[in-house]
C-alpha cells in the first residue's frame, strides 16, 4: 500500500464547486469550495480537472489526454453520472408518449466507467469513485420548466415527480456496485446527504447543485475520507 501524495480529480460541476446565484439565477464557481486546500491540510497535493457539464464519455477522453502527458499521480477521483442521467426535457415535453433516452444510457454508462477503471489501473493509478448526492426532484422539475416547458406533459411521461430521483439513483447505485466489484474505494457523498434532515436546505434552487451549506458537507466528507474514515490516505492498486 502506498501513501497518497498526488491526487487528481475528474468530474463535473459537482466537484468543480458550481453553485446557483439566487439573485441572477446564474451559475458560478464558489471560491469557498476549496478541495485543494482541504487536501493540502492532509499533506495531499490535489489537481482538480472537473468541468461543468462533463459526462463519463467526455471524462474518459479527458483522462486519456491527461495520461498521454505521463502525469505523476497516485490516485484519480472519478465523479460522473449527474449529467449522464439527464434527459432532453424539451423533447420530453414535446412528445410525452414517446421513448426518450438520457445523455448516457445506463448500460453504456456502466461500460465506459468500467473501461475507465481498467485504463487507470493499467497505469498503476488507483481509482477513487464518488457516488451521486440525491437530487430534490420537485425543485428540479420546477427548475427545468421555469422558462415555459409544460410541466404536466413532463409528468405525463415520468408518471410521478419522484421518477426523476429514482432514475438518478440507478446511476449512483451503479457507481457503488462498480466500486465493490473492482475493489476500489468510494467516497459516499450520497450517504452524507441522506443522513441529514431538511435536505432541501443543502441545495440551490435548481435542486441538483449543493448550495454553500451542501458544499461545506461535501468538504467535510472529503476531509474525513482523506483522514481515514473512508479508506484513508493509503490507497493501493488492487486487481
Amino acid at each position: 500500500m502506498n501513501m497518497l501524495k498526488q491526487l487528481t480529480i475528474f468530474g463535473d460541476s459537482l466537484l468543480k464547486g458550481v453553485v446557483l446565484n439566487p439573485q441572477n439565477r446564474r451559475y458560478r464557481v464558489a471560491k469557498e469550495f476549496d478541495l485543494e486546500a482541504t487536501a493540502q491540510k492532509r499533506g495531499v497535493s490535489l489537481v482538480n480537472l472537473s468541468h461543468f457539464g462533463s459526462t463519463i464519455e467526455k471524462g474518459m477522453a479527458a483522462v486519456e489526454r491527461w495520461l498521454d502527458k505521463g502525469p505523476d499521480c497516485d490516485a484519480v477521483v472519478i465523479e460522473f453520472g449527474g449529467n449522464d442521467s439527464n434527459f432532453q426535457w424539451a423533447e420530453v415535453a414535446a412528445e410525452p408518449t414517446c421513448e426518450h433516452l438520457p445523455a448516457t444510457p445506463l448500460p453504456r454508462f456502466q461500460q465506459l466507467y468500467q473501461q475507465l477503471l481498467h485504463i487507470l489501473k493499467q497505469h498503476n493509478i488507483s481509482p477513487v469513485l464518488v457516488n451521486l448526492p440525491p437530487l430534490c426532484a420537485d425543485r428540479y422539475l420546477n427548475w427545468i420548466t421555469r422558462d415555459g416547458l409544460d410541466k404536466s406533459r413532463i409528468l405525463q411521461w415520468l408518471g410521478d415527480v419522484n421518477a426523476i430521483y429514482r432514475y438518478q439513483e440507478r446511476y449512483s447505485r451503479t457507481i457503488d456496485r462498480l466500486a465493490f466489484e473492482n475493489n476500489c474505494p468510494c467516497l459516499d457523498l450520497r450517504g452524507a446527504f441522506l443522513a441529514r434532515l431538511h435536505i432541501h436546505d443543502l441545495y440551490c434552487e435548481d435542486g441538483i447543485h449543493p448550495n454553500e451549506n451542501g458544499q461545506k458537507l461535501m468538504l467535510r466528507t472529503f476531509e474525513k475520507f482523506l483522514t481515514g474514515a473512508g479508506c484513508g490516505t493509503q490507497l493501493g492498486i488492487r486487481n
